[in-house]
């Protein structure tokens, strides 16, 4: 198990809402999730793991907030 507390640039949130917006599921957007939860915590904004490809399964918690 991993706990991963990380803060996503506000673009993330506004890609979220956008698609929930525009009818996308919770698949849809769980890809939106792992590709910027990937970019931003396991890649660190391009400096490491180049080509890691990240899935968010399995979750068993998640708890987001907006500040």
């Amino acid at each position: 198990m991993r706990w991963i507390n990380h803060d996503l640039p506000g673009e993330v949130a506004r890609e979220l809402f956008a698609a929930r917006d525009a009818g996308a599921g919770e698949q849809q957007q769980t890809v939106i999730l792992a590709r910027a939860l990937g970019h931003a915590y396991f890649r660190e904004w391009g400096r490491r793991a180049h080509g890691l490809h990240i899935a968010f399964s399995d979750v068993e918690f998640a708890d987001f907030s907006i500040g």
